[in-house]
């Protein structure tokens, strides 16, 4: 996505999807995220309108969004510039979603039934062999299998907390995919032998390590200068 234009149309598949007004937050948050939208930039609300055919109304819905999770600084008359996000407000959000995350791991060491267990173990087969396996879905598929045993406000904390976050590093970041299978493997193999406190701790472990991920994606990205982390009080 070219600096000079970042407003780009959404791909036709991640169109229409939920509320509106969700579809447009996820477009600037994966802008702010992937650090095509730099910490200060203003938003341009009337791009936003093209790059998407919306109103202005979904569009100030969403940015009320954003602001409350931190992404955006709203000024009234002025309008919603992007937030400065440090490594540390990254790496707090992956732990975050990490311990609730963890709290559905454990329900699953308890509670899964054979079928999924099948299902889960087939996934994480598919997703160690490689090859050409798309592992954005097969990920996104063995987290949706364990998070299933879940309540259904536990599932909805998990859904909001994980659209918050930088993801995607199957199409980005170098290993990542090796990374992820072996922590998987991890919860699988705990899950399986019914250690509730061991899928939690790999769970956790793991949202931990893809915090510390994106952060080495972001850094890589340019995302942060040293300037703007020192007026922020951040390493």
């Amino acid at each position: 996505m070219s600096q000079t234009n970042p407003y780009r149309p959404a791909p036709v598949t991640t169109r229409r999807r939920g509320g509106l007004a969700d579809e447009i937050a996820k477009y600037v948050r994966d802008l702010i995220l992937t650090g095509v939208l730099r910490p200060g930039v203003k938003l341009n609300q009337e791009a936003i309108g093209r790059a998407l055919d919306v109103s202005r109304s979904p569009i100030r819905e969403a940015i009320v969004v954003l602001g409350h999770e931190g992404l955006l600084d709203i000024t009234p008359r002025r309008g919603a510039f992007v937030s400065l996000v440090t490594p540390e407000d990254i790496i707090d959000h992956y732990e975050l979603l990490g311990l609730v995350s963890g709290r559905a791991a454990a329900m699953a060491a308890d509670m899964l039934k054979d079928e999924d267990r099948d299902a889960l173990k087939a996934v994480q087969s598919r997703f160690i062999e490689g090859g050409e396996a798309d592992y954005s879905a097969l990920n996104d598929a063995f987290h949706r299998i364990i998070n299933g045993t879940a309540p259904r406000r536990t599932r909805w904390l998990l859904g909001h907390l994980a659209r918050s976050i930088p993801a995607d590093y199957y199409e980005f970041a170098d290993g990542w995919n090796a990374r992820a299978g072996h922590h998987h493997e991890e919860i699988l193999d705990a899950i399986l032998r019914r250690d509730a406190d061991a899928a939690r701790q790999a769970m956790e472990d793991h949202l931990h390590e893809s915090g510390v991920g994106a952060v080495e994606v972001l850094r890589a990205q340019g995302f942060w200068n040293d300037e703007s982390l020192a007026e922020k009080g951040s390493p």
